[in-house]
């Protein structure tokens, strides 16, 4: 029901996880998101980005597309998802909660990874993050940063685009 901080982090952790499982050398992963400023784009997800580089042990980086320019593959995934549960609906089966969704589409697919972000683990993310955020910087000119890549700990290299000069740091205690 939400879209904040945390789900962003519980969601990612169950993604990461799953890439860790499938792939276990993995070593660096590059996402790739829209710029929506609640969700991805904003001091919290960027001060977070850190800590989830440190938690998997791999190198990561963030890229933005634009937003509000086209529609990007996952919305793709979204929407076939949302389909073949659609056609189940109409063909007489019940959906009253995320969990029957989840179930629904497992059936009709094995092609996409499907898994329901639980509130245990949207609040185990709150529980985790509030001390960081607490003293969380603002990254000045965040709308116009196109990629965010954890440098180490407590460092982030932010550029306007993702091979171009000059870059920004910001360092975290």
């Amino acid at each position: 029901m939400s879209h904040d901080k945390f789900v962003i982090d519980a969601g990612l952790k169950i993604i990461l996880s799953h890439v860790k499982t499938a792939l276990p050398n993995i070593k660096e992963v590059d996402c790739f998101s829209d710029g929506a400023a609640s969700q991805f784009k904003q001091r919290f997800h960027f001060r977070n980005l850190i800590e989830i580089a440190s938690e998997h042990n791999i190198q990561l980086s963030w890229n933005f597309f634009a937003t509000s320019h086209g529609k990007g593959v996952v919305d793709g995934i979204g929407g076939t998802v949302k389909r073949l549960v659609w056609s189940a609906i109409l063909a007489g089966e019940a959906c009253r909660t995320a969990d029957d969704f989840i179930q629904i589409a497992k059936k009709k697919t094995n092609k996409i990874f499907l898994v329901e972000i639980t509130e245990d683990a949207i609040q185990k993310s709150q529980n985790t993050l509030e001390n960081i955020f607490k003293n969380t910087k603002t990254v000045p000119e965040t709308q116009k940063m196109h990629l965010v890549k954890v440098i180490n700990k407590n460092t982030l290299e932010f550029r306007n685009f993702s091979i171009c000069d000059p870059k920004k740091i910001v360092k975290y205690s």
